[in-house]
């Protein structure tokens, strides 16, 4: 499974730090940005494993949401609710819970990332 990995530098931290949204406490941090990718992974390892041996819910990547996420500090949310033809609060809902987008929805706001 792929999931979104985020790695930016932590001036508190002295570290490069990566963590992954979908997979909540998920996070790793190293002194280069490879050390810190390298680690990340080995963490989405240890925590996926953990959930399976536990049988907890293992979140199925929504790359969309993940997209849209990753693309917030660049656009406007209000915008690309309606470039897509989809209600902004219903938008905004589904990311701040991260629900799943319908297929239908799914579609359309790839349509519209797809331009940008």
């Amino acid at each position: 499974m792929k999931y979104l990995t985020k790695i930016y530098w932590s001036d508190d931290d002295d570290a490069y730090v990566a963590e992954v949204p979908s997979l909540p406490g998920c996070v790793a941090h190293g002194a280069s940005y490879e050390k810190a990718a390298h680690n990340i992974r080995i963490a989405m390892e240890l925590w996926l494993s953990s959930a399976e041996r536990h049988h907890d819910p293992v979140p199925e990547p929504d790359f969309i949401a993940e997209e849209v996420i990753r693309l917030a500090p660049l656009i406007n949310i209000s915008k690309l609710a309606q470039l897509s033809g989809i209600n902004k609060h219903t938008l905004a809902t589904k990311l701040r819970r991260k629900t799943r987008f319908s297929l239908e929805e799914a579609a359309k706001i790839k349509g519209v990332l797809a331009t940008i």
